[in-house]
C-alpha cells in the first residue's frame, strides 16, 4: 500500500481546503504514551499546537505521511525539517575529545564568538501515529518516515547546500540505537539546550 507524503504548507496555501479540516487531521495523530504517564508526548504536542504556527512563520515544513485503511486516508506518521546550523558554544567544543573535534572541523567553522558552526538542516519533529486507525494499517514506520524525511533534505541539499542533517533525541539506548541504524552518529559528550543528546548524519 502506497504511502502519499503531503506539505503542510500547501494544504495551507490550498483555498478548497478549509482550516478545520487541516486542524481535524492534525489531531486525529497520537503520540505512544509512556508506561508510566498519559501525557502526550512532544511529537504530538507539536503537530497540534505548533505546526501551523511554525509553517505561517516559515520557521520549519512539516510533512504528512498519508495511507489507506478501509477505504479512508488516513495520517500514519509526520516529520518536520528546518534549515537550521548546529552550534556548539566554543566551552562545549573544547571538551570533545580531540578526535571528534578534528571529525567536525572538517564539517564547519568557528563563528566570531569563537563557537563552532556546521551548516545544516534539523529535522525537528519524527513522529509515528499510534491511533486506533494507524496502528491496525502497520503501513508506516519510523524507519520509513526517516527515509522520507532524509529524500526531503537531500531535495533541499541539492538546492542550497549544507554540510550535516542533526536531529536532537532523549537519551535512550534503543532510540539512539535507531537512529545509529539510520546512518546517524552520537555527538557524545554534548547535549541541546533542552538536554537531549545530538545525532548527526553527514550529507554528500
Amino acid at each position: 500500500m502506497a504511502v502519499d507524503v503531503l506539505s503542510l504548507n500547501d494544504l495551507l496555501k490550498d483555498e478548497t481546503t478549509k482550516r478545520e479540516e487541516i486542524e481535524t487531521l492534525l489531531f486525529s495523530f497520537v503520540s505512544k504514551r509512556h508506561d508510566t504517564s498519559e501525557e502526550a508526548h512532544d511529537v504530538e504536542f507539536f503537530l497540534h499546537t505548533k505546526a501551523i504556527q511554525f509553517e505561517i512563520m516559515s520557521l520549519s515544513r512539516t510533512y504528512l505521511a498519508m495511507t489507506q485503511y478501509r477505504q479512508t486516508y488516513i495520517l500514519g506518521g509526520y516529520f518536520s525539517i528546518s534549515p537550521k546550523p548546529l552550534v556548539i558554544p566554543k566551552k562545549n567544543f573544547s571538551k570533545l575529545s580531540k578526535q571528534l573535534q578534528k571529525s567536525l572541523m572538517g564539517f564547519g567553522h568557528k563563528t566570531s564568538q569563537e563557537n563552532y558552526q556546521i551548516p545544516g538542516y534539523l529535522i525537528g519533529q519524527v513522529g509515528k501515529n499510534f491511533s486506533p486507525d494507524a496502528i491496525a494499517c502497520k503501513n508506516v514506520s519510523g524507519a520509513l518516515l526517516m527515509d522520507l524525511a532524509m529524500k526531503k533534505v537531500l531535495e533541499a541539499h541539492a538546492l542550497m547546500g549544507g554540510r550535516i542533517v542533526y536531529l536532537e533525541c532523549e537519551d535512550s539506548p534503543k532510540l539512539k540505537e535507531f537512529y545509529v541504524s539510520q546512518g546517524f552518529r552520537e555527538i557524545e559528550g554534548f547535549t541541546s539546550t533542552n538536554g537531549l543528546q545530538i545525532m548527526l548524519k553527514r550529507l554528500q
